[in-house]
């Protein structure tokens, strides 16, 4: 599902992104001025980190299996 990326650099991608989206998620919140809202603002940035974490990662091409004959 993931690209090629090694296992740790798969983590680091992952954790950078879910805390950059949870930063921009207070940071927004911050900006509005509603700091009743700021769970909300937390969660919302943390959805668009995990969001962004699969749009870095995943393999969008699709390779077909190999196809194998037998021949007699």
């Amino acid at each position: 599902m993931f690209g090629p990326l090694p296992r740790l650099h798969r983590i680091l991608v992952v954790v950078t992104a879910l805390i950059v989206g949870m930063l921009a998620g207070i940071w927004l919140v911050h900006e509005t001025a509603v700091p009743a809202l700021a769970a909300a603002g937390v969660g919302w940035g943390l959805l668009a980190g995990l969001l962004l974490t699969y749009v870095l990662l995943h393999d969008f091409h699709h390779r077909p299996d190999p196809v194998r004959v037998r021949r007699r």
